[in-house]
């Protein structure tokens, strides 16, 4: 699990309000999509590559090339099969890349789907993911009518895991979604605590995070719109000045959708009609631009509003005209359309059009009511049918409780007669299944022997396993400092003599020289040896600092080795840090010996009480099948270190493609 290398791009994706599947844009992406690509041609590894992968997926979503992104999801989700985490992860890009095509009930199950895999998972990606499914399952809740179920998800959801992610966009989305929510119900001082919330999250997300931007100027629009309403005009001037100063930079951006609406309605509460309606015009022109219907709506009606409130009749009834003839109206949208028409030309003291008017809002209104009155007979006539059956029912019923009496009768002399019958055979069936019970019993307990044979032997097979890795380890110890202390300085000294010899001749003769330099070298080779056969930074700094170690001294200009170490707990038991310091070495000395290969890369990660190692080299590779999984020492000494652990070794390789080994183990045994 790639912590550092998988930083997941996964907020904003779905940024829309309800009834609007809009996704909000700077018209910035280009050139993160840039990066992105190049990203995946130059990645070392193919964790890093499926991680890229996944970021690129999104960012197609957000300028709408489907194809692409879900090209680039199936690229990830192939790549990143190796890593538990990366797999549980896919399931979450999968659900995002069908979002445009899956119908609410399967994306609904989806969601769920994903949650479910990454439960598993507590770090910082796994809770942010989690946030934005719960999210996005809120929306969908609002897109459905569901109140009451979007804020369970959002407050009992998706609040809690983006508190515990730590990103400050996704806990900013979901403080928004619940604000939003207090906004449809015009409780609006509440909506101002939640819309304050998500803003103060936003600015403190890092200011080189791609969507900050875009998130702040929808977070700003949004509580200005509500400040409007709550007629705190000043705070609501502030928080559009902040909007506008980043749009200003972005004059392309669809996010002057809702900041005209919003910079609208600030002016026609403030008595500045004409301003009013010109940032609606605005907005109109640009909703016509981008089709986005539903947001013309808005603004027309807003425009709307404030010629009436200059009593501009003829001007709003124009405006309304234009409204009704758009095609995304909601029927009880046209029905209230209707009603401002007619109350619109009362105003202008035109009765037959106000007349007529009036008579298609009560035709539309009585279509409704004519509807659910369809509906209602539909489901009396239901119920009667119902009625109906059951008195058929129960008429067949008693015609058939007559008839079952008097089977019953002539069944009750048959069985009197089969009675005799019966025991006796029910008594030679007791005496079979007697028999077989007993012969069951006895082969029960031979397995239960065989297997209290087998978990002993194995019991003495890990002793001894253990008894010879002890014995090994403290066998190395003792090598390591004879070698240290007692070798090591004889040539000290030797070294020493040697250079007082040279000093008191007054000159120093090649051939001396040349035998300072060979003791030089001899000294170094032996720290060296000693310190692989105990490293002194295991015992004094601990497991990762140790590891580190190995990996920088390991280091040549033929073969760069590249180490990452996450959440490793620093009070494992010091054999576990031993049997793991030993299995990665190995690890390395294969690589390096056998591989050939001139970048490597070990990841050692903790999940919890499970422990991840993976190498992957560049190297030559080898065939797994045709070679044997055990063939050799290193492996055959990593396998048995990994069977003392109880744990899994997975060897994926290809000649002439490098070698991956995951190695997955539970360090609470």
């Amino acid at each position: 699990m790639l912590k550092k290398l998988f930083l997941l791009v996964i907020y904003s994706v779905i940024s829309f309000q309800v009834f609007s599947q809009v996704v909000y844009s700077l018209g910035d992406e280009r050139g993160y999509i840039s990066q992105l690509e190049q990203q995946t041609q130059q990645a070392q590894s193919d964790s890093m590559r499926a991680a890229a992968y996944f970021r690129l997926s999104l960012f197609y979503r957000r300028i709408n090339d489907l194809q692409k992104a879900n090209d680039a999801y199936q690229k990830g989700a192939r790549l990143g099969q190796k890593y538990p985490f990366l797999k549980a992860a896919s399931s979450y890009y999968q659900t995002i890349s069908q979002f445009a095509t899956t119908d609410i009930f399967t994306l609904e199950k989806n969601i769920r789907k994903a949650d479910s895999l990454l439960q598993p998972f507590k770090n910082a990606e796994a809770y942010k993911l989690r946030g934005v499914l719960w999210h996005t399952y809120g929306i969908i809740q609002q897109i459905k009518g569901d109140e009451k179920g979007a804020m369970d998800a959002f407050v009992n959801k998706a609040v809690p895991y983006s508190q515990q992610s730590g990103d400050g966009i996704v806990l900013g989305k979901a403080y928004k979604g619940v604000g939003i929510i207090f906004m449809n119900l015009d409780q609006r001082e509440k909506a101002a605590s939640y819309l304050l919330q998500s803003v103060q999250s936003e600015e403190k997300a890092p200011s080189d995070n791609p969507l900050r931007q875009v998130e702040l100027v929808e977070t700003y629009i949004t509580a200005g719109e509500n400040y409007v309403y709550l007629k705190q005009y000043k705070a609501a001037k502030e928080v559009l000045n902040k909007a506008q100063s980043i749009l200003k930079n972005y004059p392309r951006s669809n996010l002057y959708l809702i900041y005209y609406y919003a910079e609208g309605i600030y002016f026609d509460h403030l008595n500045q009609h004409q301003q009013a309606i010109d940032s609606f015009d605005k907005g109109i022109t640009l909703a016509k631009n981008l089709s986005a219907l539903h947001a013309l709506n808005r603004l027309f009606h807003a425009k709307y509003k404030a010629l009436s409130n200059q009593k501009e009749y003829k001007k709003a009834v124009l405006v309304l005209n234009e409204l009704i003839e758009n095609p995304a109206l909601l029927i009880q949208d046209r029905k209230l359309y209707y009603k401002e028409m007619y109350t619109t030309y009362a105003q202008l003291n035109d009765t037959q059009k106000a007349y007529q008017w009036a008579k298609q809002y009560i035709t539309l209104s009585d279509s409704l009511y004519e509807t659910k009155f369809q509906k209602d007979i539909v489901e009396l006539e239901t119920k009667y049918k119902n009625a109906e059956n059951e008195k058929k029912i129960a008429v067949l019923q008693a015609a058939k409780e007559k008839s079952a009496l008097e089977s019953k009768n002539q069944r009750l002399l048959t069985g009197l007669l089969g009675v005799s019958s019966l025991v006796l055979l029910s008594t030679a069936l007791f005496a079979l299944a007697l028999y077989r019970n007993s012969r069951k019993l006895s082969q029960q307990k031979e397995l239960n022997y065989q297997q209290q044979l087998k978990e002993t032997k194995q019991t003495q097979q890990i002793q001894l396993t253990q008894a010879l890795m002890q014995g090994e380890e403290k066998e190395r110890k003792r090598l390591a400092t004879d070698l240290h202390d007692g070798l090591g300085g004889m040539l000290a000294g030797i070294k020493i003599n040697l250079s007082r010899i040279a000093g008191n001749d007054g000159r120093s003769g090649s051939e001396l020289d040349k035998i300072l330099n060979q003791l030089d070298v001899s000294t170094n080779e032996l720290r060296r040896i000693a310190r692989n056969m105990m490293p002194e930074s295991l015992l004094q700094l601990g497991l990762e600092s140790a590891l580190r170690d190995m990996c920088d001294s390991m280091t040549t200009d033929k073969t760069q080795i590249s180490f990452e170490a996450f959440d490793i707990d620093t009070k494992l038991p010091k054999e576990t840090q031993v049997n793991i310091y030993r299995i990665v070495q190995e690890l390395l000395t294969n690589a390096i010996k056998h591989a050939n290969a001139s970048e490597i890369i070990v990841q050692c990660s903790q999940n919890e009480s499970i422990f991840f190692i993976t190498l992957e080299d560049n190297g030559q590779g080898f065939d797994p099948v045709a070679k044997g999984l055990k063939s050799g020492i290193g492996l055959t000494n990593i396998q048995n270190r990994v069977e003392y652990l109880k744990g899994k070794l997975d060897i994926s390789s290809a000649l002439s493609e490098g070698t991956t080994i995951n190695i997955e183990f539970d360090v609470a045994y």
